[in-house]
Formats: structure tokens, C-alpha cells, sequence
């Protein structure tokens, strides 16, 4: 199970790293998808440095009729997704809306019967630049078993959201900042110089294995790393270990 958890992050950030064009990023989008089984999956990213503010960055699989219904419509003005979601820090379930009524029914309802799943998880991303996104992943699953793959959900797309948003503002010309590590991608690559493998790291850190490599694929991309020991020689040279030793 962690091998096959492993092999869908690892493929999933290869694909990302490898995405040249905004065509591309949505052939990621549509892989993220069918990879990991949801019904739907969507990226907005907004204020994003070259673009104009009236033209947001749009990644998803939903179809054409939809996304065009959604313009025609503008439903943009009470979609409670980009109205709550571009000012949450944290992800947050779809659940938190509560009963939809009145427009929010009739929204809400329409975006069903365009094949979008009753059930999401928006994940927020905010650049240090004020440029801002939403990664959104519908389903249709069950409530209990919403609840049980909703964590796995937001583990994995907390991390691929990042590296899709960095992804789309390399594409867009804005400045992308790879040098800074999140604490626990320091901790990890601080524990892996002293020689510990990603599961002694898991037992020290109390993380499950799978999150300890997460972290670590994450520090390596973002120091532009080829390796666990490439991105520790990095992180020497570059002082980043410093603040928490």
C-alpha cells in the first residue's frame, strides 16, 4: 500500500516537473484525476505576475458545457468555492457550506447533472508574491468512505497543489522562489544527513513514512536537487540548516 502510495506521489510530481505549456498542465490535471480517482479535479490560480487580473490561470477536466454554462451564467459571483476559497489559508470540505438553498441549490444541483461529484476538498495555495490558488477534487463517494480517502486526499494534494501553482508561475514568467524549506522538510533533510533512512525519520518525526518521502521529494524539487544527498550538500552550502540546529 505505502509502495503504491509512493509510486502515485512520485509520478504525479514528475509529470508536474515535466509540464512545458498550459496545454500540458491540463493533461497533469487529467492525469492527477484518473490517478488518483476522483471525479473531477480543477486548478484556478490567480494575481499571477504577467497575467491580467481579469484572466485567471484555469486548469480543469470538468467539461467544456460546464465550464462554458458557468460563464454564461456567472456563477463565479456566488460560487462559494472561489469566493471562501481565495480567502482560506487552510483546505476545507465542501461540507463546511452546509445545505445549499435558493441559487446555491440550483448551482450546486447544475454542477451535479454536468458530471461533477457531489463531495470536495478545496485545497488553498497563497504565494509570497500576493498571487493566490484553489486545487478543488470532486467525488462521488459514499460519506464514510469520504471520510476515510478525504485524509489521504488532503495529504497528497496539499503537496501536488504546491508544486502545480510553482509550476504554472515558471510558465507564466513570474519569479518562483525554490530556496525556502517548510520546517519539516528542514527536519527531514536534517535527519537524513545524519544518516537516517525515510522510515527512522518517520519513527523520530511521528510521520508516516510515506509523508516523510513526500517531504523529502518536496525539498529536493525546491532546491533543484537529483538526489536525497544532492539536496543536503545544497542545503549545507546554502545555510538553510542553521536556523534549526
Amino acid at each position: 500500500m505505502k509502495n503504491d502510495e509512493n509510486t502515485k506521489t512520485e509520478a504525479s510530481l514528475k509529470e508536474i516537473g515535466g509540464a512545458a505549456n498550459q496545454v500540458m498542465i491540463e493533461a497533469v490535471i487529467c492525469s492527477l484525476a484518473s490517478r488518483y480517482g476522483v471525479k473531477s479535479a480543477a486548478y484556478l490560480g490567480a494575481g499571477i505576475s504577467g497575467m491580467p487580473a481579469s484572466e485567471p490561470f484555469l486548469a480543469v477536466t470538468y467539461s467544456a458545457d460546464w465550464v462554458e454554462h458557468y460563464k454564461e451564467h456567472r456563477y463565479v459571483r456566488i460560487d462559494p468555492v472561489v469566493s471562501i476559497g481565495l480567502r482560506r489559508l487552510l483546505p476545507f470540505d465542501w461540507t463546511e457550506f452546509g445545505e445549499p438553498e435558493g441559487v446555491l441549490k440550483t448551482f450546486f444541483g447544475e454542477a451535479s447533472e454536468f458530471g461533477l461529484g457531489r463531495r470536495g476538498l478545496t485545497i488553498p495555495v497563497h504565494g509570497r508574491g500576493g498571487d493566490r490558488a484553489l486545487f478543488t477534487i470532486t467525488t462521488d463517494l459514499s460519506e464514510r468512505d469520504w471520510k476515510r480517502e478525504k485524509l489521504h486526499y488532503m495529504r497528497d494534494f496539499q503537496l501536488l497543489a504546491v508544486h502545480i501553482h510553482d509550476k504554472v508561475l515558471e510558465l507564466e514568467g513570474a519569479p518562483v522562489s525554490r530556496a525556502k524549506l517548510s520546517p519539516r522538510e528542514l527536519e527531514c533533510l536534517l535527519w537524513v544527513s545524519d544518516g537516517k533512512t525515510a522510515w527512522e525519520c518517520s519513527v523520530i518525526l511521528g510521520l508516516s513514512e510515506h509523508t516523510v518521502r513526500c517531504y523529502l521529494e518536496s525539498a529536493r524539487y525546491k532546491l533543484n536537487a537529483s538526489s536525497n544527498t544532492h539536496a543536503v550538500s545544497i542545503a549545507h552550502r546554502s545555510g538553510l540548516f542553521f536556523p534549526i540546529l
